[in-house]
């Protein structure tokens, strides 16, 4: 398996499902126990972050090597290499960083915050698939 595979297939939709899996517990769990402290609901938020962290760093070094001119960025046209990363990580970083601070500020109750987070997250992570990889989505 080539590590454009590992990016795009393995990864890829682990970080779908990180992120998924976190608004779904999240929601369940501001439910079930709403005032209740459920530490290791924020290790599996702690896990979709360092998935996020480690597919950008697969994401870099394959944009490098593109660079460099040993292997071609995936998708069809600029706008996708410039969309892909945009939904990949900068925006879901974006959308983390103010799911962090609102919590944080007590603006919004922590798991009500990050089912929000998981579910913009979910969203923004595969479109960057689907960006990506059209072929899975009739494109």
């Amino acid at each position: 398996m080539s590590i454009a595979q590992i990016h795009g297939y393995v990864f890829g939709w682990a970080i779908i499902g990180s992120w998924l899996l976190v608004m779904v517990v999240a929601l369940i769990l501001r439910v079930a126990r709403p005032n209740g402290d459920v530490p290791w609901f924020w290790k599996l938020v702690s896990a979709a972050q360092i998935i996020l962290g480690v597919q950008l760093l697969y994401g870099l070094f394959l944009f490098l090597r593109a660079w460099l001119g040993d292997g071609g960025l995936p998708g069809i046209g600029v706008f996708n290499h410039v969309f892909h990363p945009l939904y990949g990580f900068i925006f879901p970083g974006v959308v983390l960083f103010y799911g962090h601070k609102f919590s944080r500020e007590e603006r919004l109750h922590p798991l009500s915050a990050f089912a929000v987070v998981g579910l913009v997250n979910f969203g923004l992570t595969f479109r960057a698939l689907m960006v990506a990889a059209p072929q899975f989505f009739g494109g």
